[in-house]
């Protein structure tokens, strides 16, 4: 009787398999992963390299400011300077190189946020920020010699963070009218220039929004009237305690008489338009105007004008 025939080894199957028509496509597909993996590894070799090359390395000295607003002049150029930034090291081929450049300028008292960055060959970076706008100015007290308290004038900003006047002398100088005063925000100040001012009651936030009603009132008068303070004391007044305005403005109105000085009236504007949703009876920006309108438009107008709702007199004497 024959003897049986052993099978085919691994080995001896594998050899089949190579010298086959699918074998011949498997080799071809091997041959391309290892050239695909050994390309990898000569890549991650390549970049990390290139990664710890200087002449590619973006650094504080990299920093490009394009698209600044026409008042910022030379004072505000000398604050974007390199060393007035946290210290930058990364490597252009990096992928998180645009947040870096972001994240440091954003980290610069002036700067609101970055709109732009745009990472060029071999180590720059051009960086498009949005400046911080003053809207107010807020008196703040420091420690003098011995116990004496000095007064020193800080720029309330449209973000809600105090900043020196230095940078913004071209600013202020251009406004056709002086920043209104703030009062009556009892938290202490920021230290930090960059910190956004921030209170439990939110009278930051309003007296901001009340700065932005005072440059939209300078423009619908056309420049007669501007607003010299803004009270915020009284914000927010319980619902049952609002029969004075939780915003007060005084402002600077024209001369009753040829030749004579401008005269202070007082304004119980209330709540701005950001925050009386939260009320009701309280008429918004436009009504409010109208109000004011006719009370300054009046034969004599009043020391003391209400603009928050119709009275059966529309104003009151008395400041």
């Amino acid at each position: 009787m024959p003897r049986k025939k052993p099978p085919p080894s691994h080995l001896q199957r594998f050899a089949a398999l190579l010298e086959s028509r699918l074998g011949h496509v498997l080799v071809r597909l091997t041959i391309a992963a290892l050239v695909f993996l050994l390309a990898g590894i000569v890549m991650r070799q390549a970049r990390a390299y290139t990664y710890r090359l200087d002449e590619f390395r973006l650094g504080n000295e990299s920093l490009e400011f394009e698209g600044l607003p026409d008042w910022a002049d030379g004072r505000v150029r000398w604050t974007l300077q390199p060393r007035m930034f946290p210290s930058l090291s990364i490597s252009i081929y990096d992928p998180r190189a645009e947040g870096a450049v972001r994240s440091v300028v954003e980290r610069h008292p002036l700067v609101r946020e970055v709109r732009n960055v745009r990472v060029l060959y071999p180590n720059k970076a051009r960086v498009t920020p949005i400046l911080r706008v003053p809207v107010a100015r807020v008196a703040v007290w420091k420690a003098g010699e011995g116990k004496k308290q000095v007064r020193r004038w800080r720029l309330l900003t449209d973000d809600g963070c105090l900043l020196p006047r230095g940078p913004y002398k071209t600013y202020l100088a251009r406004l056709p009218y002086e920043l209104p005063v703030v009062t009556g925000i009892a938290e202490e100040v920021p230290q930090n220039p960059d910190e956004v001012w921030e209170d439990r009651k939110e009278r930051v936030q309003e007296a901001v929004s009340a700065a932005q009603v005072a440059a939209r009132l300078y423009r619908d008068f056309r420049g007669r009237i501007s607003v010299t303070r803004i009270d915020v004391s009284r914000f927010p007044a319980p619902a049952d305690a609002r029969e004075e305005g939780e915003v007060r403005l005084v402002l600077s109105c024209p001369p009753t008489r040829r030749g004579g000085e401008r005269v202070a009236r007082t304004v119980e504007w209330g709540r701005t338009d950001r925050a009386r949703g939260d009320v009701a009876y309280e008429d918004d920006y436009t009504t409010k105007l109208e109000r004011l309108r006719r009370a300054l438009t009046a034969p004599r107008p009043p020391a003391y004008i209400e603009v928050r709702w119709e009275l059966t007199s529309g104003t009151r004497s008395g400041a």
